[in-house]
Formats: structure tokens, C-alpha cells, sequence
């Protein structure tokens, strides 16, 4: 199984509205930047593109990657904000429903919330989350759900035209409370059009944020005895143009030390 992977965050300038189908056609657009990186996982921010499965899903199968990408689901009169994973063939591995959504989202867009339980999915490489927004960096139900799944990486797709700070800041509570790699991904800076009027998003701030590279205990002794500080587990900061960022996310340190990371605190139980 790999301890390493290879991360695609695409920061997109959308089209003014969410629903716009010119989205799909720039999320494919921004896909080709990824042709020949052999990238293991894409993902893309909250709401976008929208829609456009068959397309992602084929572009799932010619990238040979996994794709998350922030899609609204139908369910007979429901709507929900999801972020939709395929799998390298394309299939449809799944979907996570956003459950704290926003008061926009239900008076003017008609959102659901979800049901609250936030699951694993099983991937070649491991199990990962995909929790919406707030979800993940507001509240720490869905880090703990993850965790005791045996998650060690998770996707946080939002959008973020406020509090982009705390979302990184919340993203590094979890990430340490529950000793996991976070990938964040926002869209870039753009004006939005939304009920007739222009926003302006106040975008970017996509980031990746892990543990530090430990191989043994020797490692991870001397790295928990010089714990002062975690501001260096965020390794990848970008800045709100749009943009496509290739990282490794290093898999092995919350494989082999989550649970003496634990134990050092005295946190019990399984993670």
C-alpha cells in the first residue's frame, strides 16, 4: 500500500453562478493540467462544478485517479450539497452530504442537511473522508467518526468567501486531535453572481496539512519531545488565484504512530 500519494488541489475561478454548466467544461479544462503528473486523487472545492458526473467520471478513468468534486444531488424533492468521490474507472465510489448547511443554502438554494454520519471510503491506497465545508473544521463530530473508521487522510472541499483563516486554523485543531493528513481545497478569488447581485469571494487558501515525516520510533520520540508548535505541519499554503498544485501527502507517520501519538496523551480508545 502506498505511503505516499500524489495530491491534485485545482483552486478554479468559476463562473459567476454555481449552476453555470460552463463549469464542467473548465473543471476539464483545469483537469488537463494534471495529464501526465499520475496523480492518485483530485479534488475540487464545494460546488464545483455542480453537476457533470458523466464528464468527471470519464475524466476519472482517462487521469486514472480519484476524483472529489462538489456536486448538488437529487433525491426526489430534496437537494443535497455533496462532495462526490469516483473512483480510477470512473465508478461512483460515493457520496458525503453536507449536514451543518448554511442558512443561504436552505432559505435561497434549497439545501438539505444531511444525516450527520460521515463515512470511510475504501480506497488502492487507504481510507479516506470527503466532509463538506463546516462540517469538518466547525465541529468535531465528523474527525472523530473518521478516525475511529481508520481514516488517515481526509478531503475538506468548501468555499470560503469568510473565515478562510479559521478554516485553516480549525483544519489544524482536527488534523492534530485526531493525527491525520487534511487536504482543504476553496475556490479561487472571483466575483460571484447570486441572487442577482455581484459578491465578491473573497477565495483561496487551499492547503495541505500533515505530520511530520517520521520512519520509526526513534523519530517520532525525538519529534514529540521537541513538540512546541504543529504551525509546520501545514505544508502547502496557496494564494487565491486559481490554480493547480501537485503535492505528496506522506500516508506513513498516522499509520505507524497514531495510536503512540494517542497514548503519549493519554487520548484511550481506537483511532
Amino acid at each position: 500500500m502506498l505511503d505516499t500519494i500524489r495530491v491534485a488541489l485545482i483552486q478554479p475561478k468559476p463562473y459567476p453562478t454555481f449552476d453555470d454548466p460552463r463549469n464542467i467544461g473548465h473543471a476539464l479544462q483545469l483537469l488537463d493540467r494534471c495529464r501526465g503528473e499520475k496523480v492518485d486523487v483530485i479534488c475540487f472545492p464545494e460546488y464545483f462544478p455542480y453537476q457533470g458526473e458523466r464528464e468527471l467520471a470519464g475524466a476519472a478513468r482517462q487521469h486514472n485517479a480519484y476524483i472529489i468534486a462538489g456536486m448538488v444531488e437529487a433525491e426526489g424533492d430534496h437537494l443535497y450539497n455533496t462532495s462526490t468521490l469516483f473512483d480510477r474507472a470512473g465508478r461512483l465510489l460515493g457520496r458525503q452530504r453536507k449536514r451543518n448547511v448554511t442558512q443561504v443554502e436552505r432559505e435561497h438554494m434549497g439545501i438539505t442537511s444531511g444525516d450527520g454520519i460521515y463515512r470511510a471510503f475504501a480506497t488502492d491506497f487507504g481510507k479516506i473522508g470527503i466532509p463538506v465545508g463546516v462540517d469538518f473544521w466547525g465541529q468535531p463530530d465528523s474527525a472523530r467518526q473518521l478516525a475511529q473508521q481508520g481514516v488517515e487522510i481526509v478531503f475538506n472541499s468548501g468555499f470560503f468567501p469568510v473565515l478562510k483563516g479559521h478554516w485553516q486554523t480549525g483544519a489544524l485543531v482536527r488534523a492534530f486531535d485526531n493525527f491525520m493528513d487534511v487536504v482543504g481545497v476553496n475556490s479561487a478569488d472571483y466575483n460571484a453572481l447570486f441572487q442577482e447581485k455581484r459578491i465578491h469571494h473573497h477565495g483561496g487558501g487551499s492547503f495541505v496539512i500533515q505530520p511530520p515525516k517520521m520512519l520509526d520510533k526513534q523519530d517520532f520520540r525525538r519529534w514529540f519531545k521537541s513538540l512546541d508548535s504543529i504551525e509546520d505541519w501545514i505544508q502547502v499554503k496557496l494564494d487565491a488565484l486559481e490554480q493547480v498544485r501537485i503535492a505528496e501527502v506522506y500516508l506513513g507517520s498516522v499509520r505507524r504512530f497514531r495510536e503512540e501519538f494517542r497514548r503519549q496523551f493519554g487520548l484511550g480508545g481506537n483511532a
